[in-house]
């Protein structure tokens, strides 16, 4: 039950927030700060559809594995980035829980497999 939560969770918060890379002003604004103005559009359709694919995962475990892979991998990068512009512990921190929880989504079945 709780992993299902953190699936639902994580799924909708990367959906929103990748179609707000599209479309937010101040998103738009913090990928400029982020030095990614150009790579916007990729990075936010991909979190999008990542989070869409975890949902799917609800019903279909590849696919639960593969949108919680694609959104870890984003969120190292995003910690990444905040990192190399120096941003806050705070400001950084939603990227590693955000990791966190995908890994956990990762792991948990594969516990199950043995």
């Amino acid at each position: 039950m709780l992993l299902r939560f953190i699936v639902v969770f994580t799924g909708i918060s990367h959906f929103i927030y990748g179609i707000s890379a599209l479309f937010d002003p101040y998103s738009i604004s913090e990928y400029s700060r982020y030095g990614f103005s150009q790579e916007r559009i990729a990075i936010g359709v991909f979190q999008a559809v990542f989070g869409v694919i975890l949902i799917g995962g609800l019903r279909f475990d590849k696919l639960k594995f593969l949108g919680a892979s694609g959104l870890s991998l984003m969120m190292v990068g995003a910690f990444a980035t905040r990192v190399s512009i120096g941003d806050s512990i705070i400001q950084s921190v939603p990227s590693v829980i955000y990791f966190l929880l995908n890994s956990i989504i990762i792991i948990k079945p594969l516990k199950t497999l043995k």
